[in-house]
């Protein structure tokens, strides 16, 4: 057994459970919740998705999970077509474009969204009253955005970790 494969595919594993795990936790029971509280679920939000909490974590597995995917998906196919359109190959195919989706979402829609909104709410907080309606409004845009990007990234995760499970028997 090789010790690079066992390494890779511990990585792998373990981070795209993490990030699984909690892109589905967080899009299916803890937005809804905390969009549901009202001020005191955007304060919860707040602490959740601050400095070296939820985010630093999630941004730490997706790449890791991502990278170690790839080198595993090289070591297997070499990305040779006649490995590619074998059942096995097929469905770590689709798992991995979908992976790798995901994690091109992450950063051109996730991250620079959540910076925008942490910079509005610095902003809205330095004021030291309510958000105006033109900064409540623009919050609202963030959060949909935000929202969306996480749905779909959610889903696509999904379908990366249907399609690597059932891979090997196909």
């Amino acid at each position: 057994m090789n010790i690079v494969t066992v390494l890779l595919r511990l990585i792998h594993i373990s981070a795209g459970v993490f990030w699984v795990g909690g892109s589905v936790m967080t899009i299916g029971f803890i937005q809804p919740t905390a969009a549901a509280l009202g001020p005191e679920g955007a304060k919860f939000m707040q602490r959740l998705t601050g400095p070296g909490r939820l985010p630093f974590f999630m941004n730490l597995a997706a790449p890791l999970a991502t990278l170690a995917g790839l080198a595993l998906y090289w070591m297997d196919s070499g990305f040779r077509v006649e490995w590619i359109v074998t059942g096995p190959g097929l469905g770590f195919t689709v798992g991995g474009v979908a992976g790798i989706a995901a994690f091109i979402l992450g950063v051109v829609v996730m991250g620079p969204t959540a910076a925008q909104m942490g910079a509005l709410g610095t902003e809205i907080q330095v004021a030291g009253g309510p958000p105006t309606p033109a900064q409540a409004s623009r919050m609202r845009t963030l959060q949909g955005k935000f929202h969306q990007g996480g749905l779909w990234g959610t889903v696509l995760l999904v379908v990366a970790l249907a399609a690597m499970s059932v891979a090997r028997y196909l």
